[in-house]
């Protein structure tokens, strides 16, 4: 047994063995996009794996149709702030997302978007996904962010693929009663983000 667990830690340290020791992600969208599903997925995995893990949702002042942002961070330490100021991994899936999160990214930060939504000029270093375009592919709108999850997990490196799929299965148990089919879509969704180059 004390072998097993010597094992686990051991696993559980080359998991989650970042710069700086901390993996700071920010998520950012219209409402209704899935960003916050897209955090509660990540944060619910690394907690089940003993990761020690932040989340903070942040909501636009408008009443409807207000920009979307998760701010989730992921250490190999106990996390005692759960704010940071720059992000390792930025997701944008609006225009209005830009404008709020600019302040988040540095000069290292990893930064994608989704075509379908960002219109504006983004500089060259940013990776540019029709997530939309995708989604459609598979069948379904619905599995939008789905595909922006595979592609989270890709870029933090972090995390196994089977415990995110693993997870998002539970959030949605209840939905899959009335729509089976939901399960395999989202695990598909989320292979093909992760697969994504």
């Amino acid at each position: 047994m004390a072998n097993l667990k010597a094992e686990s830690k051991l696993n559980l340290h080359k998991m989650i063995k970042w710069i700086n020791k901390k993996l700071n992600i920010c998520i950012a969208g219209e409402g209704g996009q899935g960003a916050q599903t897209i955090a509660k997925i990540i944060t619910d995995t690394a907690f089940k794996l003993g990761v020690p893990v932040s989340y903070v949702p942040n909501y636009g002042v408008e009443q409807r149709g207000g920009v979307s942002i998760a701010f989730v961070r992921l250490s190999n330490q106990p996390i005692t702030y759960p704010k940071f100021t720059t992000a390792d991994i930025v997701v944008l899936l609006s225009n209005r997302s830009y404008e709020r999160t600019q302040q988040h990214i540095g000069s290292q930060t990893k930064v994608f978007y989704n075509t379908d939504f960002v219109e504006q000029k983004l500089p060259k270093s940013y990776r540019g996904f029709a997530f939309d375009k995708l989604a459609n592919e598979l069948g379904s709108h619905r599995a939008f962010n789905m595909i922006v999850l595979g592609q989270v997990v890709k870029l933090m490196d972090s995390l196994p693929l089977a415990a995110v799929i693993k997870q998002t299965h539970l959030k949605f148990v209840d939905k899959y009663k009335n729509k089976p089919e939901l399960k395999k879509l989202n695990e598909l969704a989320i292979k093909k983000g992760y697969d994504l180059v």
